[in-house]
This record gives structure tokens, sequence and C-alpha cells, in this order.
């Protein structure tokens, strides 16, 4: 994987991205709930430059991946724990939690995966809750 400043706004967008894809596909509806949440606007990211780093992200997903059941492709734990350190900020860690709970649940369907990769953010970056609205 690629490394992108600490708390930069393509750090932050890459943990967005992953969360996008972490059900192993791309969803308007949350592709729409992250393009109105207050983090886009604040980070300055708009559609083509959350568009570059999702590529980006993808490229280097299909060369440190592991796969699971031959149609998905799952981050490896430790790189995952690796892009969850960009994010060292306590008050970027909450915004970025909001807009990925907000991503997880615009489609109306919260996959285990999606769940997990929530779950895991929230214990990285210290919240003791269990994974639920995030404020």
């Amino acid at each position: 994987m690629r490394h992108y400043e600490t708390d930069s706004s393509p750090a932050a967008a890459r943990i967005l991205a992953l969360t996008m894809l972490a059900d192993g596909g791309l969803d308007h509806n949350e592709l729409d709930a992250l393009m109105r949440s207050d983090l886009v606007r604040r980070l300055g990211i708009g559609t083509l430059e959350f568009e570059r780093i999702l590529r980006e992200y993808c490229d280097d997903l299909m060369m440190s991946a592991h796969y699971l059941d031959g149609m998905r492709l799952k981050l490896a734990d430790e790189v995952f724990e690796l892009l969850l350190e960009d994010i060292a900020d306590p008050a970027l860690q909450r915004a970025v939690l909001r807009t990925m709970q907000d991503i997880v649940s615009a489609d109306g369907v919260e996959t285990g995966a999606e769940v997990e990769v929530l779950a895991r953010a929230l214990e990285k970056w210290g919240a003791r809750s269990a994974p639920g609205r995030i404020n």
C-alpha cells in the first residue's frame, strides 16, 4: 500500500474508500452519502479527487489483498491496521468514523464486512462503545 501523510485528506479518503468497498461492491447510495458529508467538504475532496484515491486504493488492494471465496478481496489485517494509523488526530478520527457509519448505512444494508471495518476502526482509535451511532 502506498503511504499518505498522516492526517492528510488522501489518508482519510482511503479509509472511506476501504469502507465503501468492504462488502465487495461500490454502491451509488454510499458514494452519494460520502459526497454529501461534512468531512469531504472539510477535507476539500471533490468527486475527481476521491475517484483518484479510490483507484489508487483498488490498485494497491490488488497487490496486497488476501482472497476470499474467489470473488472478493480482503485487505490483510496488518495492512488495515497500518492504514488506520495514518489517522492520528482524535477529532479527525471521530469525523472519519461518523462518515464511515454514514457510508455503511447509506444503502440500507449493513453487511458483516462493513460492520467489521467500522468495529476495527472503533477499536483501533480507542472508542470503547460497541458500533452504533458515533457522535
